[in-house]
């Protein structure tokens, strides 16, 4: 039988924010309390019992200095002191044990001189014991709790020392303690419970709210009631198809038809209830993007949608529309130092501002922005000041007393006759891929794209199905081998992904992987990446050598990487050093945190973590040291000027030293020639990779390259083309 699922609205990052405010306020109150209640009692616990003993040593003392008086002391010699005044003491006195101490001035604070208790050791002094001379006084001994009186005897200096077990009032004081907290802690949790479940409550009533249209349906879809506003909009609908495929947990776009004969895009959120579900939410076929329950993030969908619709009129009245992409390249790095909601803000002052000057513009995701601009004498006008407009949008940004610059890029389609197919999918592809090449110019703020300049946009505008590929093997891996100047053996091999020729794909290996991470098939492209290697490594396993697998940002913020990646590691039983993990220093900027707790999981795990790319980007010895890098790869910019350059020389040794410092080795990439091997030796390179060595190979020539391969052959083949 299926467990009934059950929709729990979910908080707002402002509401969990105040729920953890009175959580912790409500901790501390109750430690507060406790502490309060708990020094109260036991300062006057021990207050009571202090005075009883000191009682009981003032009816002692009296006693004793009645029938000790000076002159009797002064007859007696020191062991009949100490013999009778102890007889005396346990004849009187209400303690459990005695000793004789003895101090001779006020510098000295005693010391024992007869004892017949365990609790006392002649010789021993009150400093030794803890005890206060004329002062109640608690110490441990062993596992009981002794309280101590002492009492002064005649004028030579003589003074008993009273004891008695104090372990059971103690007890009682810290099991009060434990009761105190205990009932503390119910009680907070019980405060906290209902507090939680009142701030559900509130948040289901306030979201609610919000939404336009609310009606219940049965299991088979029929309406059983609906609002106000859904009856004035869509009194014909009767029922609503298919509602087992509405999402529980996010908004479902949903096309009826409404009275006024046209299609209205609906976003329903579906609640289950027994009798069937309770549907909340609006139209998002306007222009106007829809508006959510506060805490919850805007739609992609629904505002592309938006978008979309917006587009499609366009191009339906004019003979032109111009479809553009804006994204803050740098808004991930703003969040991440200064929180989302900063990164929110200035979002929307973007949008703002992209509204003022192309009147349409939409949030498409966290980053993006969607504008449309309809044909006419102003579109006109607006291509030759897009630098302006681009540049005003663009300009730095005040925010709390921050000033932000931001890295924008746009990409722009100019949507026309001559575009096939005319359409939004189309037309919005060529636009990203317009902001693509912005990006990879690393010169051009934005660019525009036309139909006339497509074969400039192909590795952008080609599809891929990669999950069809996949099946019909497509693709294979290749390994580059790793030598090892200390040891003169092939150490490790880079696996390389690689379209099998027959396929004529024509991108690059990068630009594939690009597409693959674009259009979200980067985890099953993955899965086959790291499966075929980790299966190559086996083979070869008892040579010792590693094999090293390149890890994309997207796949490591994936939130089941590392499960997946140990999963298939461990299908393999692979030995500790078998495999490593290469990632790229750039990476490392925006996602320090998050890639430090992901890597140390994989280096617990036997797992070697190499750090490629090094000095290329945002370089920092904090990195290095912080992170769990068993290898730094040095870039082939640096090596091949190596012979010339005195910096890339300079920088090589550097990075070869650091290295070393912590306990780590360096791989340099691109080697191709003796001279550079020999100048990398110098200066202290671990391992080389690069056409000198070999190029990539097929997995049965990498596994026998590995017992084959001799340098000095190698040397000797470039002797003879000289």
């Amino acid at each position: 039988m299926k467990k009934k699922k059950i929709d729990i609205p979910q908080l707002n990052n402002n509401t969990i924010i105040k729920l953890l405010i009175f959580i912790a306020i409500v901790v501390l109150l109750e430690v507060v309390t406790a502490l309060a209640i708990f020094n109260q009692f036991s300062n006057k616990t021990y207050k009571q019992e202090y005075a009883a003993y000191n009682n009981k040593a003032t009816s002692l003392s009296t006693v004793l200095n009645a029938n000790y008086t000076t002159d009797e002391l002064n007859r007696l010699n020191e062991e009949e002191v100490q013999q009778q005044v102890i007889s005396s003491c346990l004849s009187h006195g209400g303690f459990e044990s005695y000793a004789v101490f003895i101090f001779y001035d006020n510098s000295t604070n005693g010391k024992i001189i007869y004892s017949q208790s365990p609790e006392f050791t002649v010789g021993q002094t009150l400093d030794e014991m803890g005890v206060v001379n004329n002062s109640v006084s608690v110490s441990e001994l062993g596992e009981k709790t002794i309280i101590f009186v002492p009492i002064s005897l005649g004028e030579y200096g003589y003074g008993i020392m009273c004891a008695s077990d104090f372990s059971a009032s103690s007890a009682n004081v810290r099991n009060l303690l434990g009761n105190v907290v205990a009932i503390l802690i119910v009680c907070g949790v019980l405060v906290a419970a209902v507090f939680i479940g009142y701030a559900y409550s509130l948040v289901n009533k306030e979201r609610v709210a919000l939404f336009r249209y609310k009606l219940t349906v049965s299991k088979s879809g029929k309406i059983v009631s609906k609002n106000r506003a859904f009856k004035a909009d869509y009194s014909a609908i009767g029922e609503i198809q298919s509602p087992e495929k509405l999402d529980r947990n996010h908004f479902t776009l949903v096309p009826l038809p409404s009275d006024k004969g046209e299609d209205s895009l609906l976003a329903l959120r579906a609640i289950g209830t027994r009798k069937g579900l309770k549907l909340y939410g609006g139209r998002v076929s306007n222009a106007n993007a829809f508006i959510m329950a506060e805490g919850e993030t805007r739609s992609a969908g629904m505002t592309t949608a938006s978008l979309s619709n917006v587009f499609e009129s366009f191009i339906e009245k004019g003979k032109r529309t111009l479809l553009g992409i804006l994204f803050i390249g740098n808004l991930d790095q703003i969040k991440t130092l200064f929180g989302k909601q900063m990164a929110i803000d200035i979002q929307k002052i973007i949008l703002k501002k992209a509204k003022e000057k192309f009147n349409y513009a939409f949030e498409l995701d966290f980053g993006y922005i969607g504008i449309a601009y309809p044909d006419g004498k102003k579109l006109d006008i607006l291509m030759t000041d897009l630098d302006d407009i681009f540049a005003y949008i663009n300009e730095p940004l005040k925010v709390d007393d921050n000033l932000f610059t931001l890295e924008m890029k746009g990409g722009f389609a100019m949507c026309d006759q001559t575009m096939n197919p005319l359409n939004f999918d189309y037309a919005f592809k060529a636009a990203d891929a317009a902001r693509q090449r912005a990006i990879e110019t690393k010169v051009a703020d934005y660019i525009v794209y036309h139909e006339s300049q497509k074969k400039l946009y192909t590795r952008y505008l080609v599809t891929f199905d990669i999950k069809q590929m996949l099946s019909e093997d497509a693709f294979e891996m290749e390994y580059q081998p790793q030598y090892s100047i200390k040891e003169s053996r092939i150490e490790g091999f880079e696996a390389l992904f690689r379209v099998k020729k027959s396929w004529n794909v024509n991108v690059d290996t990068f630009s594939f992987i690009t597409y693959a991470e674009r259009t979200g098939a980067m985890v099953q492209l993955g899965d086959f990446i790291f499966d075929t290697g980790m299966k190559f490594a086996k083979s070869i396993e008892g040579k010792n050598v590693s094999v090293s697998l390149n890890v994309s940002p997207v796949q490591l913020m994936q939130a089941g990487f590392i499960d997946n990646f140990l999963r298939i590691y461990r299908k393999y039983d692979l030995k500790p050093g078998a495999i490593c993990v290469e990632i790229t220093e750039s990476f490392l900027m925006t996602n320090f945190a998050e890639t430090l707790k992901k890597l140390t999981v994989l280096t617990d795990n036997g797992i070697m973590v190499h750090l490629d790319d090094f000095g290329t980007e945002y370089s920092s010895l904090l990195y290095i040291k912080k992170l769990p890098i068993s290898t730094i790869k040095i870039d082939k910019e640096f090596v091949k000027d190596v012979l010339d350059s005195r910096e890339s020389q300079a920088i090589i040794k550097f990075i070869t030293n650091i290295a070393k410092l912590l306990n780590g080795t360096t791989i340099c990439e691109g080697v191709e020639t003796c001279k550079e091997f020999d100048m990398l030796n110098y200066l202290g390179c671990d391992t080389i990779q690069g056409w000198l060595i070999s190029k990539s190979l097929k997995p049965d020539d990498a596994a026998k390259f590995i017992d084959t391969f001799d340098y000095k052959q190698v040397v000797a083949a470039q002797q003879d083309k000289k």
